[in-house]
């Protein structure tokens, strides 16, 4: 993938960069960024506040040379500067021609060999995919599909939790459920098993948490998984491809692929060696029996990574996980997309990292998302009290064919189903990905898929209002060439400098992992346009076609890196 910058703002700082290297202040980086409002121009900078203390002169001043220097210039016109304003204390503001606003191509590619590994989904078999899991994959595919566009090579990782104590939990469970071979046997519902599983699960912890006897029993049934006793295993295989079987439908529905599928069973004893090899070199100590990282050395906390049993924590599975991804994959950053309340948790993982394999020191990254809540509070597969995230999308769905069946818009029963299933995802997807990802969610359904508000039905239904100007119009030829005549009137004006800010938006948003940029930009684009719809007729005017056709384009190419597929009709 070729990422893509702006024309305009590499050509301005460009400019600005020859005058800094006249003015003796080579060394000086000029920074351009968009303007809040079309009264403050396209483009902005505040290169004169920064050349104050070098050049000894007020701000303003300064501001005026460098404005008469590129007036001056025959760069101006030449890269489609209409003209030059000063605003105090000292900003440089950059107002662009009509021509160059309306031109088709607004960008120029560049390159990036960057290879970025993005773990993320990581559901555990046996448990509930409830919708925390469900923003961790949202969130995720965002990541990867911005980082793409970007410009860089991305590896999709999936790390899942397939041995432990929630399994042999969920496996007692299942011991304990009367006739449970021949009940299994007769299992064929996907949605029957994945309930079964959850029912064991939630006994098996209450039993683990009350009962002596029973929590015996279940730390034995984890060793007999680790030793692939033949006794539990092949239950274990079977409830395990369950789990999986279900975690891929999910990724389906919601547009997830992986290039990699690493499991806590492949990493346990990879772990286990090298926690008891740097052991002896002195990184990890025993401590009671156990062996443990001393993190207090560097300002965390003391963790345990093998238990006094001999059996690897979380912590050193993760040792192993993280030899194996840059073993595979050589990556230059491995991003891990894990809930807030594991922030403490990596800062440990990372420096144990780091003391073992010195040269892989800042290369993974905690990339931190919020909790998604309900009214019901925060969500616990241990008791059962869990919004599933399948549910989520299913009740969000059934809302969606209910604004489309009383809006008698002539949809047959078969095109009615798909766009409330894409119209479903699309509200959950936007939902979760609108507010700063490490920021919590109170989830509103309604909220979701108000197709007049802020919400992903809003965007898809402006892209296919776009698409149904453009059918009718298929009988106009637009002609790029004769739009570069016309003035702007201030709806054309602020849609086509939003439409000039796109490359910018998508950088921005992938540099900092913030989704929710492009978000605000795709409402805020969506709004220009329905605008502009609403002021002035669009059939037969050539300027507001292009525009119309560029403003699809981008809805389109936007929403598909939020992970949401766009529908022709609404």
């Amino acid at each position: 993938m070729i990422k893509k910058e702006s024309i305009m703002k590499n050509a301005i700082i460009t400019v600005l960069k020859a005058i800094l290297s006249d003015l003796g202040a080579s060394s000086v980086e000029p920074e351009v960024e968009m303007t809040g409002t079309s009264e403050h121009g396209e483009y902005t900078t505040n290169i004169a506040m920064k050349l104050t203390k070098i050049l000894k002169k007020p701000p303003m001043d300064i501001g005026e040379e460098i404005k008469k220097r590129i007036e001056q210039s025959e760069k101006m016109k030449d890269i489609g500067i209409e003209k030059i304003e000063l605003a105090a204390p000292g900003f440089i503001n950059f107002f662009l021609s009509d021509s160059v606003l309306t031109s088709p191509e607004k960008t120029t590619p560049t390159s990036s060999s960057s290879t970025i590994m993005v773990e993320f989904a990581h559901p555990n078999t046996h448990k509930a995919f409830h919708i925390g899991h469900l923003r961790n994959i949202i969130t995720g595919e965002c990541i990867v599909r911005l980082l793409q566009e970007n410009g860089n090579t991305v590896i999709r990782a999936n790390y899942q939790g397939d041995v432990g104590l929630h399994i042999a939990k969920c496996l007692f469970g299942i011991l304990q459920t009367p006739e449970y071979a021949e009940r299994i046997k007769k299992m064929t519902d996907m949605d029957e098993k994945i309930q079964f599983l959850a029912g064991t699960y939630i006994a098996g912890n209450k039993a683990y948490e009350e009962n002596a006897e029973a929590k015996k029993e279940i730390n034995a049934i984890n060793k007999q998984i680790y030793a692939k006793d033949p006794n539990i295993y092949s239950l274990y295989e079977q409830t395990r491809k369950w789990s999986l079987d279900y975690f891929a439908k999910i990724y389906k529905r919601v547009g997830t692929t992986f290039d990699r599928y690493y499991f806590e069973s492949e990493t346990y004893e990879i772990g286990k060696k090298l926690v008891t090899e740097y052991t002896d070199k002195g990184v990890f100590e025993k401590s009671d029996g156990a062996i443990i990282f001393p993190g207090e050395k560097f300002g965390l906390h003391n963790r345990v990574f093998i238990t006094s049993e001999g059996n690897p924590t979380y912590e050193g599975k993760d040792i192993g996980l993280s030899k194996l991804q840059f073993d595979e994959y050589h990556p230059d950053t491995i991003i891990h997309c894990v809930a807030s309340e594991q922030i403490e948790y990596f800062r440990v993982i990372f420096e144990a990292i780091s003391q073992v394999f010195p040269q892989l020191k800042g290369k993974e990254y905690h990339l931190v998302y919020g909790w998604v809540r309900l009214k019901e509070g925060k969500m616990s597969s241990r008791s059962g009290n869990v919004v599933l995230g399948e549910w989520l999308l299913d009740e969000t769905k059934k809302e969606m064919m209910t604004i489309l069946t009383e809006g008698n818009r002539g949809y047959d029963e078969k095109e009615k189903d798909v766009i409330a299933e894409h119209a479903a995802i699309a509200a959950v997807k936007y939902a979760f990905l609108k507010v700063s990802t490490p920021q919590e969610i109170a989830f509103d359904i309604k909220e979701s898929i108000n197709i007049n508000g802020d919400s992903g039905p809003y965007l898809l239904y402006a892209y296919a209002r776009c698409m149904s100007v453009i059918e009718k119009s298929k009988q106009v030829t637009i002609n790029n060439s004769q739009a570069s005549d016309t003035k702007l009137n201030q709806e054309e004006h602020d849609l086509a400098r939003l439409l000039l800010y796109y490359p910018e938006i998508i950088k921005y948003a992938a540099i900092n992992y913030a989704p929710n940029a492009l978000c605000t930009y795709l409402f805020t684009l969506a709004q220009a346009f329905n605008l502009l719809y609403a002021k002035h007729p669009i059939l037969e005017n050539n300027l507001r076609l292009i525009l119309t056709k560029q403003t699809a384009e981008t809805l389109k190419r936007g929403l598909y890196l939020l992970g949401i597929e766009t529908v022709e009709r609404m």
